[in-house]
């Protein structure tokens, strides 16, 4: 039994040394064959190869009297020539930039049939301009496409208000004390006249305060809109911000419009305003701040005798707010 196992282990101990052996061996050609294999990478990256790049494009210097109107190509297919060290920088985004093409008037150009305001980049402009920005160890071949097309509107300027879009949020028993300041009031837009002729105002960006109950003192940025320019990117705004409570106070009312030699009587004589009120305001409010008004000329039937004159507020203070009164229709005699 013995003699059997010593036979045994003399096998194993054979086999793993032929293991080793060959273990060794394939190790030994993976280490020869990855040198030959990063030799001949080596040498074939120090050759010069011709390949397609794509490249962003930037437009500078775009003429400030007009507005463009289609968009130009934000990319552009070259054809380089380089090394392959070089090219493969490229391909992995280890150098990348945008080119940069001058989009001014003198070196715009304009076909004398070519559409009103359209203008173009030349095939030699455009392909000197990128040469001149690559590096020294590459080689411009071709750019596609070369010619690059502009279309132009002329434009207007006009003084156009600016309105908020802020979204307010107060803390309980707090309100704004009067209207929000925004300074500039106006800003002065150019762009094209048939898009102007349509703007009432220009909106700021949308932003949302939550639990306001102190003054707010900002800076907001105007919404961009496609195709026009403003002459400032942001405006100031303040809104005083005060503790309010509710007050209830009786205005009378007083008739208008009555033709001469006739007396219009309302009945009740007065409304009760119920507004809200800054706390530092509430004792100096009186009724003689407001106007009530019955307007005669809006009666359409003064026979009927069911038809009620419609009572309207045309004053108040300006530091109130959420204003409320009742009735809102009122009876009335004419009597001459």
């Amino acid at each position: 039994m013995t003699k059997k196992i010593r036979i045994i282990n003399a096998f194993e101990r054979l086999g793993q040394r032929i293991k080793n052996s060959m273990n060794h061996e394939f190790l030994t050609y993976l280490v020869f064959l990855s040198i030959a294999i990063a030799i001949w990478y080596l040498n074939a990256l120090n050759k010069d190869y011709t390949a397609d790049l794509t490249f962003m494009v930037k437009y500078t210097d775009l003429p400030e009297d007009k507005v463009l109107v289609n968009a130009p190509l934000q990319r552009l297919t070259l054809t380089i020539n380089a090394q392959g060290f070089t090219l493969l920088k490229y391909r992995f985004g280890l150098i990348f930039y945008p080119v940069t093409l001058d989009a001014s008037y003198q070196t715009l150009r304009r076909n004398s049939n070519a559409p009103q305001g359209e203008y173009y980049l030349s095939p030699q402009s455009v392909f000197d301009r990128i040469a001149a920005q690559l590096g020294s160890d590459i080689k411009l071949r071709f750019v596609a496409p070369d010619t690059l097309k502009f279309l132009f509107s002329e434009t207007i300027r006009k003084d156009i208000p600016v309105k908020s879009a802020l979204q307010l949020q107060f803390e309980k028993g707090f309100l704004p004390r009067g209207d929000m300041l925004i300074e500039p009031q106006k800003v002065t837009v150019t762009g094209p006249q048939a898009l102007i002729d349509t703007m009432q105002y220009v909106y700021t960006r949308a932003k949302v305060f939550k639990k306001l109950k102190n003054t707010l003192k900002t800076t907001v940025g105007l919404q961009p809109v496609n195709q026009l320019r403003y002459s400032i990117d942001e405006v100031n705004v303040v809104l005083v911000v005060e503790r309010h409570t509710e007050a209830a106070i009786s205005v009378p009312i007083e008739s208008v419009n009555v033709p001469e030699g006739l007396t219009m009587k309302v009945f009740p004589g007065s409304v009760t305003v119920n507004c809200m009120v800054p706390v530092i305001d509430y004792e100096k409010l009186q009724s003689y701040m407001f106007r009530a008004v019955a307007d005669y000329a809006s009666i359409k039937d003064v026979k009927d005798s069911q038809v009620k004159v419609k009572v309207a507020i045309l004053r108040m203070p300006d530091y109130v707010t959420d204003v409320k009164f009742h009735p809102k229709n009122v009876d009335f005699i004419i009597e001459k």
